[in-house]
């Protein structure tokens, strides 16, 4: 394990696990690191050669740059992927509220968070079942602003 790529590899494996990114821009990142690092990471070679389509194996691939577990700073930077989705209309309250239900699951996160996370899921079912989420979606953007940015550095 690198330790000079191991938040970012992280970050971009939980990324493409949650269809935050596409493969594309690990393949990318991947060449970029190739063309601008001596020595080069081995991983990166073989992730600059795994087509971006593939996110299983560049999953796998991404492992060998980074530990399992996604440190605080990703998880908040994948947060911060999350509220700049729901901002943009690239992603609704339905949508987004499932991504941080797959982070809840998925993820390693600190108590708190998923707690959080799992009271936003419990409001949203409320809201959904009342017929009107808008009230809701203005909480949840609210609460993401928090994370605003923190993804930036990897992107």
């Amino acid at each position: 394990m690198d330790q000079r790529f191991g938040d970012q590899a992280s970050f971009y494996r939980a990324a493409l696990l949650l269809g935050l990114l596409p493969g594309s821009h690990v393949v990318g990142w991947a060449d970029t690191v190739v063309d601008d690092s001596s020595p080069v990471p081995p991983a990166f070679i073989e992730i600059a050669a795994i087509s971006p389509t593939d996110l299983t194996a560049l999953r796998q691939a991404l492992l060998a740059l980074c530990e399992e577990r996604e440190s605080d700073s990703v998880v908040r930077a994948l947060l911060g992927l999350v509220g700049r989705d729901l901002a943009s209309r690239r992603r609704n309250i339905t949508d987004t509220m499932t991504v941080l239900g797959q982070m809840r699951a998925f993820l390693f996160l600190s108590r708190r968070l998923g707690e959080e996370i799992k009271i936003l899921e419990l409001r949203f079912l409320r809201a959904r079942g009342l017929g009107d989420t808008s009230d809701f979606e203005r909480q949840v953007n609210d609460w993401l602003r928090e994370y605003e940015g923190a993804g930036a550095p990897w992107l």
